[in-house]
């Protein structure tokens, strides 16, 4: 009995000795792992063999060989190599998303958050960017880990989001910090590489001081990336079309800072510099050079230069989409018309209205294949964590019969059969207990399923809504386009002259109309979301005057011309606090405001005085916004039929008939109502009103 004791009990010990040295060299195999999957996926990206990326990423994390966040942060790279910086910017999110764990996790951290920062950089999402790369810097800094290249990109990201969000002193602070960390990555390097890094970051600067139009700083920042750029070719590795191309980039943008301070001698031979390098010559320089040249209106040679414009495109691998068309298709028409190049200038019109169509189509497709993609990737995901779960359950079981044999076994040969007995009964319940677990398991993968279900009702949802908003948006928008094409066709007809009035009307009313389209587009977008019918979270506590005040303020209606306005509180609201969204109320009241002061006069009749009214009163639970004008008024049988979508009274007035469609459903959601008086005279009057406290508390 004793000895049968001391055996099992040096089993157990064994067991539990051999557990521990399997747990610390599987640690140390899982690093090795993690490090080989690295290297392959790497290799795999270097031959551009994207899809296999992901793949690989895929296979590696069911595996377990890599991390959950190292295998979002190794898609996001496939995808940002393949020029689709939308859904990179999701695949880093997650690896963020992601716990850290380990020190290969800690530094997919920092890559994934270093490229995301640049990605909403670009995107002109400052905010956004800044406030992943300031958390980057800050774990850097408290873990200890992290490149210089790594501090300096994301201190360079961090400065320009300063700068452009109107933080000069902090911007030139992180710029000044960055730069030293540039500084120890080159001392710190034998190669070109470190130099080359830091002129791609002093460029950068240069570009965002010049972006914000602060040009003795440029010219600061720019003479900094000359400097580098003069030690970079002295590297015995040093690329020579490298240089070439910085050197063309600096004198441009030198030329585009002494243009801004007004000294044109030092700007035309900076550009005369950029004239000398072969890159000057390649269609991406040619059109790098137009910043310069329309900036000095030098519109011929920016004509010329456009000329290269479709090759630049190819050459970048990238097609005509809309904000392509916006940011070189229109400056090429500018450019031809400036420089008096007519027939240039009217097939560039031509050009850009047969491709904008295809554009808009484009655009629609690119945009439900991305959604596609995130289906498929949550598809995914839900696919790896059950595999992952799977292959966990079985590890799990595989270790728990093992170590069942083996007490089994010793159990076996140390005790008599009752004590056998004894054990064996053990050892059934565990595995009872290992079915139970399973059945969990069964629950939480039933769960997932109803998740994914859920998932699938919300994508047909948001298909049926995509629908009808194409559906609505191609019957308004035609007013303004055949208005564009009218006026094409007149500044496209041989032998057409015409005045500076004339043109400079043709040219305001073709603003006007661009800007109408770009209006509705951004009221469809909002009509869109109220059709949702969700109910607007209500998380401010704020006065029914203040209300007020920020929709005149938002309106501009006290700069409206030909309109007197007065705002009225009546006594018992000039101290009420409304439990509302600030933000949605204020947005309702100004659509309501902009409709007062739009029909305040007649159509087709010269412009008259009126008056617009807004007066704040309340009762025990709701409070009034009222507008009064001296308007043309609404006829009452149509009291209830101008809240519908695209509803127009008099087809003589401009307007998409969404607006007050846009203020009744913010009301609505917010829990109160607007209606039209009917029994108000003379002009209109339209109640807003909101409830004192939130209906759901």
């Amino acid at each position: 009995m004793g000895k049968s004791f001391v055996l099992y009990t040096i089993a157990c010990l064994t067991l539990l000795g051999g557990l521990s040295l399997c747990s610390c060299e599987n640690k140390q195999i899982s690093e090795s792992k993690a490090n080989k999957a690295d290297s392959i996926i790497f290799d795999v990206g270097i031959r551009k063999d994207y899809e296999r990326m992901r793949v690989l990423a895929d296979s590696f994390e069911v595996s377990g060989d890599i991390s959950s966040l190292n295998a979002n942060r190794w898609r996001g790279v496939s995808y940002y190599r393949e020029g689709n910086n939308n859904m990179a910017e999701i695949c880093y999110r997650k690896a963020l998303e992601c716990n850290i764990n380990s020190e290969q996790d800690q530094v997919s951290y920092i890559k994934s958050a270093r490229r995301l920062s640049e990605i909403l950089l670009v995107k002109g999402d400052y905010e956004g960017s800044i406030s992943i790369a300031i958390p980057a810097v800050e774990k850097m800094e408290k873990a200890g880990i992290g490149s210089d290249i790594d501090y300096a990109i994301l201190l360079n990201n961090i400065g320009c989001c300063q700068l452009n969000l109107g933080h000069d002193e902090e911007a030139k602070e992180s710029f000044v910090t960055a730069r030293e960390h540039y500084v120890n990555r080159w001392q710190s390097d034998s190669t070109s590489r470190g130099f080359q890094e830091a002129v791609v970051g002093t460029v950068y600067t240069s570009m965002a001081y010049i972006n914000t139009r602060k040009y003795d700083e440029a010219i600061y920042w720019i003479d900094r990336s000359e400097m580098l750029l003069n030690k970079y070719r002295q590297k015995p590795d040093a690329r020579s079309e490298y240089f070439d191309e910085y050197q063309g980039r600096i004198e441009i943008m030198r030329a585009i800072a002494c243009e801004g301070l007004g000294n044109e001698e030092k700007a035309t031979l900076a550009y005369t510099e950029f004239l000398k390098t072969d890159y000057s010559k390649t269609p991406a320089g040619r059109i790098n050079a137009t910043d310069y040249l329309i900036v000095a209106q030098r519109y011929q040679e920016a004509a010329y230069n456009y000329r290269y414009l479709e090759q630049a495109l190819r050459q970048w691998g990238m097609g005509l989409s809309l904000d392509n068309i916006q940011l070189y298709l229109l400056p090429k028409y500018n450019a031809n018309a400036q420089a008096g190049r007519t027939d240039s200038a009217q097939a560039m019109g031509a050009f850009i209205l047969s491709v904008l169509d295809s554009a808009i189509t484009d655009q629609k497709d690119n945009t439900a294949a991305e959604l596609a993609t995130i289906y498929n990737t949550n598809q995914k995901d839900a696919q790896i964590v059950q595999q992952q779960a799977d292959l966990q359950r079985s590890r799990w079981i595989n270790t728990m019969i093992i170590l069942a044999l083996v007490i089994i076994f010793f159990t076996v040969y140390a005790l008599y059969r009752r004590r056998a007995q004894k054990s064996l009964a053990a050892a059934n319940q565990k595995l009872e207990e290992g079915n139970m677990k399973l059945s969990a398991l069964n629950t939480q993968l039933s769960a997932l399923n109803t998740q994914l279900v859920t998932a699938n009702a919300r994508a047909e949802e948001s298909s049926m809504m995509k629908t009808n908003f194409i559906q609505q948006i191609s019957h308004e928008i035609r007013t303004p386009l055949n208005i564009l094409s009218g006026f094409t066709q007149i500044i496209t007809t041989p032998g057409m002259e015409l005045d500076e009035a004339t043109r400079a009307d043709i040219n305001r009313q073709i603003n006007e109309n661009t800007n109408r389209i770009t209006g509705l587009v951004n009221k469809m977008l909002e009509l869109s979301d109220t059709t949702s019918k969700a109910i607007i979270e209500k998380n401010d506590d704020v006065p029914a005057i203040q209300i007020a005040a920020q929709a005149a303020e938002d309106s501009g209606i006290n700069d409206a011309p030909n309109v007197t306005f007065d705002l009225q509180i009546a006594p018992e609201a000039e101290a009420t606090i409304l439990h509302t969204n600030l933000a949605h109320a204020t947005r309702a009241l100004v659509l309501l405001l902009d409709n007062a002061v739009k029909f305040i006069s007649a159509p087709n009749a010269p412009a008259s005085e009126g008056t617009v009214r807004l007066i704040v009163s309340q009762t025990d639970s709701q409070v009034f916004f009222a507008i009064e004008d001296t308007g043309i008024g609404v006829p009452q049988e149509e009291a209830e039929h101008i809240f519908e979508e695209f509803v127009q009274l008099d087809d003589y007035y401009d307007g998409t008939g969404i607006g007050l469609t846009v203020a009744r459903s913010i009301a609505r959601r917010l829990g109160g109502d607007i209606t039209l008086d009917t029994t108000y005279s003379p002009g209109a009057r339209f109640v807003l009103m909101l409830p004192l406290a939130s209906t759901t508390e």
